[in-house]
């Protein structure tokens, strides 16, 4: 027994050592680098045009939205006017010109432009203030993938925006499916479904969990990062997967002020607008992105289901004999504001301008709280009533919100 042992014994050792040598002859040498992760099977993917033979409708009101013109080739003139950057106003922020440009990013906040450089797309280190008209440099030095992509001439478009700003990513071949967030964005692949149309081999988000619908926005509307590469978006994962395995939102650590959040926890910069809701009332009492976000709908500013700065969004369930009404009957004993100012607009107060894009004050706040002047006072974060009032302190604007509501927590 005792020589059986010490045979066997021997003969698992030499399996080892042998699983080991085949494992080292498999290790990438010279120090290369291992593959990327491969993205999206291209050759499942039909495109928006494909979809609207059945879908027309729905086309029709995607086709003019944000998402259908995050990148496009650039057009400095007529009704497809594309280029809104001025590339005749001198800046030394600017390291290109309009001629370099391949792909222009954005339109609403801010563009960015993507060129070729050894053949491969990258982001150039300028943007163009659509609301301030001007030239700002792009370092990107805040993101959490800046060290690993310091140099802008190796800061891949595929590595770091085209996974959320175009639909259908294959990452080892540095190509999209098609521009644009477009319908298989948020239903996923439709080769199957155009062939066979079922319910089954499609994704609705309208019959998923709310969990795995919210997901969907998420996967680029909350900052966060992937737990195993150095890709700023969310590689592998597809509607209807659960997006914590692919990607980890940021969280807010109570009291600090970062990148992501103001010491409250409210939206220090775009893209926070899901990590903001996730913190909120609103998302705890089941309420999701589609309950105010329509991306089949361009009527509205931001898609959103119904007109915001006239308050019939907010009030669809906030208006009187809705279950959560307001208390007061009257909309301008609640804001105390003239009814029709700026002041009784709803999301002014509750989802203020307090994000940055290009410049501050762009993106609003998705937690829905009203912020305090408290808050300014305390730590220097933004609030509801000065972001109007400009011209006033955060103790005057806390004095004022105090004789209005007396019991509000300071």
């Amino acid at each position: 027994m005792k020589g059986r042992t010490i045979k066997n014994a021997a003969a698992l050792s030499a399996c080892l050592a042998l699983c080991i040598s085949w494992a080292d002859s498999q290790a990438p040498t010279g120090g290369s680098k291992p593959p990327p992760p491969r993205g999206a099977d291209l050759t499942q993917y039909v495109g928006a045009k494909r979809c609207a033979e059945c879908h027309a409708s729905h086309y029709d009101g995607w086709k003019d939205t944000a998402h259908n013109k995050m990148i496009r080739p650039p057009t400095t003139e007529g009704p497809n006017r594309t280029v809104l950057a001025d590339f005749s106003q001198p800046s030394e922020h600017r390291a290109f010109e309009l001629k370099d440009v391949k792909w222009v990013i954005g339109s609403r906040w801010k563009q960015r432009f993507i060129g070729e450089v050894d053949g491969r797309d990258v982001v150039f280190p300028s943007q163009w203030s659509v609301r301030d008209k001007k030239w700002m440099p792009y370092t990107a030095k805040t993101d959490w993938w800046w060290k690993e992509h310091q140099d802008w001439k190796t800061r891949s478009n595929f590595n770091l925006c085209a996974g959320c700003h175009s639909t259908g990513l294959d990452t080892a071949k540095e190509t999209w499916a098609e521009l644009n967030i477009s319908c298989e964005a948020c239903h996923g692949p439709g080769k199957d479904h155009s062939a066979t149309p079922k319910l089954d081999n499609i994704i609705n988000p309208a019959r998923l969990s709310t969990a795995r619908s919210m997901d969907i926005c998420l996967s680029c509307h909350q900052a966060g990062k992937p737990p195993d590469t150095n890709y700023a978006w969310p590689v592998g994962y597809q509607p209807g997967m659960e997006l914590k395995k692919f990607w980890n939102g940021f969280q807010h650590e109570e009291g600090k002020e970062d990148v992501e959040f103001w010491h409250n926890g409210t939206a220090h910069k775009n893209r926070v607008q899901g990590n903001a809701f996730k913190q909120s009332v609103m998302h705890d009492h089941g309420i999701q992105c589609s309950n105010c976000h329509d991306v089949h709908n361009s009527r509205h500013v931001a898609m959103t289901l119904k007109d915001a700065p006239s308050n019939a969004l907010c009030l669809t369930c906030h208006g009187s004999g809705k279950d959560a009404a307001l208390k007061e009957k009257i909309l301008t004993d609640h804001t105390h504001h003239k009814d029709l100012s700026t002041g009784s607009r709803c999301i002014e107060c509750h989802m203020p301008k307090i994000g940055s894009n290009a410049v501050p004050g762009e993106a609003r706040n998705h937690t829905f709280d009203f912020i305090s002047p408290a808050d300014t006072i305390k730590n220097g974060d933004p609030n509801s009533c000065n972001t109007c009032h400009a011209d006033k302190t955060p103790q005057w604007a806390l004095e004022a919100f105090g004789k209005w509501y007396p019991k509000f927590k300071k």
